[in-house]
């Protein structure tokens, strides 16, 4: 009796099988045939890859070497670690800006220059930025819209300025905070939910002085939503996190590190609902978070050799361990997504 092979249908390995392997597998697979490569390189399965890809890994930039490499998530072992590998750009002066779907936006500190960059694929694509000469200057916010277009918003004392990279141009946008203004306030890092990019603001001369920007990418306007009621205490931290798709404040204070309570609010529409109070026991070094797209929580560890994910109940019950966001624009490691994203439209 004949043996029977059967296989599966071309449009089946298409849709169902390529998308499914880890993003290290599609470089060899495009080496099947011509059919695979081209179909593997357009941007249409770059999306559909994406949709499948949920290890985030932590990207560790070595700017003596220069070198980059990534670790996995804990429980860490020695084959979490990956080899080192050199930065592409041979500059020392990189720094990671955000991460979105496997692209790197970095910058370059001494130059006029942001690139998007995939660590895994070595791809780069490098972006002038003529109106600015200090990278560090205002507020910059990485994300796409609905028309899947990588995009850069910076804020800078001259106004708002957006990149696209479908485009590869920059065109200034109508702006409404000229009282926010990046000379009189502290743009902090972004914070991206859903078709949102939020802002928080904090005045450099007025004790006290907070506000929450939103800028709706699609509209491509902004709009100031108040802050709930803050206490007043020599110690004061004011931090934005994403969970299930919600913006929520963070806000721990107290008159010395020791004694520090912390209210958790959810922005609902432009107002505010406490969650949760928090008393911390006893002070402890902060940990850094970044939230991601999707929702979850990752914690770097505080040496940096590991990230783990954590969860409301996590953050509520241990919020002296953690420290949400980056206390600055500029940094060296970033948790990121391996994809076969390209920087090139």
């Amino acid at each position: 009796m004949p043996r029977i092979h059967p296989q599966l249908p071309y449009e089946i390995i298409q849709s169902e099988v390529l998308p499914r392997l880890p993003a290290k597998s599609i470089g060899r697979f495009r080496c099947v045939c011509k059919a695979w490569n081209s179909f593997l390189s357009t941007p249409d399965f770059a999306r559909m890859h994406l949709r499948y890809q949920t290890n985030y890994k932590l990207l560790l930039l070595d700017l003596l070497s220069p070198t980059f490499r990534t670790l996995d998530r804990e429980p860490m072992n020695h084959d979490s670690i990956t080899t080192t590998h050199p930065i592409p750009f041979k500059k020392h002066d990189v720094s990671i800006i955000a991460s979105l779907d496997g692209l790197v936006c970095v910058c370059f500190e001494k130059t006029r220059e942001l690139a998007f960059w995939n660590p895994l694929t070595g791809a780069y694509k490098k972006i002038r930025t003529p109106f600015f000469n200090d990278i560090s200057c205002g507020a910059l916010a990485f994300y796409n819209d609905s028309s899947n277009d990588y995009k850069l918003l910076h804020v800078v004392s001259e106004g708002a300025f957006i990149y696209s990279r479908r485009l590869d141009s920059w065109r200034k946008i109508n702006t409404s905070f000229e009282s926010y203004n990046v000379l009189n306030f502290v743009w902090s890092m972004t914070t991206f939910v859903g078709d949102k990019v939020y802002f928080k603001l904090h005045s450099k001369s007025t004790r006290g002085l907070w506000c929450l920007m939103c800028f709706d990418v699609e509209c491509e306007k902004f709009k100031e939503i108040q802050f709930p009621p803050i206490p007043c205490g020599a110690h004061l931290r004011v931090n934005l996190a994403a969970l299930n798709g919600c913006i929520h404040l963070c806000v721990a204070c107290g008159e010395t590190f020791k004694d520090l309570e912390c209210d958790m609010w959810r922005l609902d529409g432009d107002g505010w609902i406490k969650v949760a109070e928090i008393a911390i026991p006893h002070w402890k070094p902060f940990r850094e978070i970044c939230t991601k797209k999707n929702g979850n929580w990752l914690a770097i560890c505080k040496d940096g050799n590991f990230i783990k994910n954590i969860g409301f109940e996590d953050f509520a019950t241990d919020f002296y361990a953690y420290f949400v966001g980056h206390s600055t624009h500029l940094y060296h490691q970033e948790v990121y997504i391996e994809t076969v994203v390209s920087p090139n439209p």
